[in-house]
């Protein structure tokens, strides 16, 4: 496969470490929150399938803005499930 100019290639890229302890989190925080990844992707706004890449560790360094969606998603479900719990 050829890699455009900008592009690293996974096994090249010095953020590999770091992509599979995010894969093993967001995995971890969307299984805590109960959700599918289509539910997750859903509900961030995100193609089923860019979800699944960040979770295989098969997307390197994914975009700030999605990870900032699917965090954001995440929190919200937290934060209400502190409040319904605290009542």
């Amino acid at each position: 496969m050829a890699v455009g100019p900008g592009r690293k290639r996974r096994a090249d890229s010095r953020y590999v470490v770091q992509a599979a302890q995010l894969a093993a989190q967001l995995r971890a925080q969307r299984l805590q929150a109960d959700l599918t990844q289509e539910q997750l992707a859903a509900q961030a706004g995100i193609a089923l399938s860019t979800l699944r890449k960040i979770e295989t560790g098969q997307v390197v360094e994914p975009g700030y803005f999605t990870i900032l969606a699917m965090l954001q998603v995440l929190g919200e479900i937290r934060e209400r499930a502190d409040t319904s719990g605290s009542r």
